[in-house]
Protein backbone atom coordinates (compact mmCIF):
# COMPACT_ATOMS: atom_id res chain seq x y z
CA UNK A 1 0.00 0.00 0.00
CA UNK A 2 1.33 3.43 -0.93
CA UNK A 3 0.35 6.80 0.50
CA UNK A 4 0.03 9.45 -2.19
CA UNK A 5 -0.65 13.10 -1.43
CA UNK A 6 0.18 16.40 -3.08
CA UNK A 7 3.46 17.99 -1.96
CA UNK A 8 2.93 19.79 1.33
CA UNK A 9 -0.60 18.45 1.62
CA UNK A 10 -2.31 18.10 4.98
CA UNK A 11 -3.78 14.83 3.65
CA UNK A 12 -0.60 12.86 4.40
CA UNK A 13 -1.97 11.76 7.76
CA UNK A 14 -5.30 10.73 6.18
CA UNK A 15 -4.28 7.40 4.72
CA UNK A 16 -6.94 4.68 4.68
CA UNK A 17 -5.94 1.16 5.67
CA UNK A 18 -8.21 -1.83 5.15
CA UNK A 19 -8.37 -5.09 7.07
CA UNK A 20 -7.97 -8.36 5.16
CA UNK A 21 -11.65 -9.13 5.88
CA UNK A 22 -12.79 -5.79 4.44
CA UNK A 23 -10.62 -6.31 1.34
CA UNK A 24 -11.96 -9.84 0.83
CA UNK A 25 -15.57 -8.64 1.16
CA UNK A 26 -15.00 -5.90 -1.41
CA UNK A 27 -13.16 -8.23 -3.80
CA UNK A 28 -15.81 -10.95 -3.56
CA UNK A 29 -18.59 -8.45 -4.22
CA UNK A 30 -16.72 -6.97 -7.20
CA UNK A 31 -16.30 -10.44 -8.71
CA UNK A 32 -19.93 -11.41 -8.02
CA UNK A 33 -21.32 -8.25 -9.63
CA UNK A 34 -18.99 -8.10 -12.65
CA UNK A 35 -19.68 -6.81 -15.33
CA UNK A 36 -21.76 -4.41 -13.23
CA UNK A 37 -20.26 -1.90 -10.84
CA UNK A 38 -20.68 -2.79 -7.18
CA UNK A 39 -20.76 -0.44 -4.23
CA UNK A 40 -20.77 -0.28 -0.47
CA UNK A 41 -19.79 1.47 2.74
CA UNK A 42 -16.64 1.28 4.88
CA UNK A 43 -16.64 1.39 8.67
CA UNK A 44 -13.99 1.53 11.39
CA UNK A 45 -14.49 -0.44 14.58
CA UNK A 46 -12.20 2.03 16.36
CA UNK A 47 -13.75 5.47 15.85
CA UNK A 48 -10.38 7.16 16.39
CA UNK A 49 -8.65 5.58 13.39
CA UNK A 50 -8.78 5.48 9.61
CA UNK A 51 -8.56 1.69 9.60
CA UNK A 52 -11.45 0.16 7.67
CA UNK A 53 -12.44 -3.04 9.43
CA UNK A 54 -15.84 -3.67 7.85
CA UNK A 55 -17.02 -3.35 4.27
CA UNK A 56 -20.78 -3.41 3.92
CA UNK A 57 -22.41 -4.29 0.59
CA UNK A 58 -25.05 -1.92 -0.78
CA UNK A 59 -27.25 -2.65 -3.80
CA UNK A 60 -26.33 -0.75 -6.96
CA UNK A 61 -29.60 0.90 -8.01
CA UNK A 62 -28.29 2.20 -11.37
CA UNK A 63 -30.17 -0.34 -13.52
CA UNK A 64 -33.44 0.19 -11.66
CA UNK A 65 -33.17 3.96 -11.97
CA UNK A 66 -32.25 3.70 -15.65
CA UNK A 67 -35.28 1.46 -16.32
CA UNK A 68 -37.60 3.95 -14.57
CA UNK A 69 -36.25 7.06 -16.29
CA UNK A 70 -33.50 6.60 -18.90
CA UNK A 71 -33.41 10.32 -19.68
CA UNK A 72 -32.70 11.37 -16.10
CA UNK A 73 -30.52 8.27 -15.45
CA UNK A 74 -28.76 7.50 -18.76
CA UNK A 75 -26.11 5.25 -17.22
CA UNK A 76 -26.51 1.61 -16.22
CA UNK A 77 -24.58 -0.48 -13.70
CA UNK A 78 -21.95 -1.13 -16.38
CA UNK A 79 -20.60 2.38 -15.89
CA UNK A 80 -22.31 3.85 -12.82
CA UNK A 81 -23.48 3.15 -9.31
CA UNK A 82 -26.29 4.61 -7.26
CA UNK A 83 -27.19 3.82 -3.68
CA UNK A 84 -30.54 4.20 -1.94
CA UNK A 85 -29.76 7.15 0.34
CA UNK A 86 -32.48 6.22 2.86
CA UNK A 87 -30.93 2.75 3.23
CA UNK A 88 -27.46 4.25 3.50
CA UNK A 89 -28.64 6.58 6.28
CA UNK A 90 -30.21 3.63 8.14
CA UNK A 91 -27.08 1.49 7.78
CA UNK A 92 -24.88 4.33 9.03
CA UNK A 93 -27.14 4.95 12.05
CA UNK A 94 -27.04 1.23 12.91
CA UNK A 95 -23.26 1.09 12.59
CA UNK A 96 -22.79 4.21 14.69
CA UNK A 97 -25.14 2.83 17.36
CA UNK A 98 -22.86 -0.22 17.49
CA UNK A 99 -19.81 2.01 18.04
CA UNK A 100 -18.47 2.08 14.49
CA UNK A 101 -17.48 5.15 12.49
CA UNK A 102 -18.43 5.64 8.83
CA UNK A 103 -15.16 5.99 6.93
CA UNK A 104 -16.13 5.91 3.30
CA UNK A 105 -17.88 4.75 0.19
CA UNK A 106 -16.44 2.22 -2.24
CA UNK A 107 -17.34 1.08 -5.74
CA UNK A 108 -15.82 -0.77 -8.66
CA UNK A 109 -14.89 0.38 -12.14
CA UNK A 110 -15.35 -2.15 -14.89
CA UNK A 111 -12.42 -2.72 -17.27
CA UNK A 112 -11.11 0.82 -17.00
CA UNK A 113 -8.90 1.41 -13.95
CA UNK A 114 -9.14 2.59 -10.35
CA UNK A 115 -9.26 6.32 -11.04
CA UNK A 116 -11.53 9.17 -9.94
CA UNK A 117 -13.75 9.64 -13.00
CA UNK A 118 -15.67 12.72 -14.08
CA UNK A 119 -18.87 10.76 -13.31
CA UNK A 120 -17.56 9.99 -9.81
CA UNK A 121 -16.86 13.67 -9.30
CA UNK A 122 -20.32 14.72 -10.57
CA UNK A 123 -21.98 12.26 -8.19
CA UNK A 124 -19.80 12.91 -5.13
CA UNK A 125 -19.52 16.69 -5.57
CA UNK A 126 -22.43 18.06 -7.57
CA UNK A 127 -21.77 21.67 -8.55
CA UNK A 128 -18.30 21.27 -7.01
CA UNK A 129 -19.65 20.84 -3.47
CA UNK A 130 -18.92 17.44 -1.91
CA UNK A 131 -21.86 15.56 -0.42
CA UNK A 132 -19.61 13.81 2.11
CA UNK A 133 -16.36 15.84 2.22
CA UNK A 134 -14.76 13.89 5.07
CA UNK A 135 -15.40 10.39 3.72
CA UNK A 136 -12.86 8.32 1.84
CA UNK A 137 -13.88 7.26 -1.68
CA UNK A 138 -12.34 3.94 -2.78
CA UNK A 139 -12.42 2.70 -6.39
CA UNK A 140 -11.64 -0.92 -7.34
CA UNK A 141 -10.24 -1.80 -10.78
CA UNK A 142 -12.14 -4.98 -11.76
CA UNK A 143 -11.39 -6.93 -14.96
CA UNK A 144 -12.60 -10.33 -16.20
CA UNK A 145 -11.44 -12.81 -13.55
CA UNK A 146 -9.09 -10.40 -11.78
CA UNK A 147 -8.81 -7.29 -9.68
CA UNK A 148 -5.83 -5.09 -10.44
CA UNK A 149 -5.84 -2.71 -7.46
CA UNK A 150 -7.91 -0.18 -5.54
CA UNK A 151 -7.26 3.50 -4.96
CA UNK A 152 -8.68 5.75 -2.30
CA UNK A 153 -9.47 9.43 -2.81
CA UNK A 154 -10.28 12.22 -0.38
CA UNK A 155 -11.63 15.75 -0.79
CA UNK A 156 -8.81 18.30 -0.38
CA UNK A 157 -10.99 21.41 -0.41
CA UNK A 158 -11.12 21.75 -4.19
CA UNK A 159 -11.19 18.22 -5.62
CA UNK A 160 -10.87 14.53 -4.80
CA UNK A 161 -7.20 13.54 -4.75
CA UNK A 162 -5.57 10.11 -4.38
CA UNK A 163 -4.38 9.37 -0.85
CA UNK A 164 -3.85 5.60 -0.88
CA UNK A 165 -3.08 2.96 -3.52
CA UNK A 166 -4.07 -0.51 -2.33
CA UNK A 167 -1.82 -2.85 -4.29
CA UNK A 168 -2.84 -5.61 -1.86
CA UNK A 169 -6.16 -5.74 -3.71
CA UNK A 170 -4.59 -7.58 -6.67
CA UNK A 171 -6.31 -10.96 -6.97
CA UNK A 172 -7.46 -13.43 -9.54
CA UNK A 173 -10.72 -15.26 -9.28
Amino acid sequence: MNCIAPHGSTLRHRMLTLSPDAIRTMQDHAFAQYPAECCGLLFASDPGTSAGTRALLVENMADKLHALDPVEYPRTSRDAFAMNEAKVARLVREAEAAGERWLGIWHSHIDCGAYWSSEDKRSAAPDGVPVYPTLFQTVIDCRPGRIIEARTFLWDGTDYVPVTTHSDFARTR
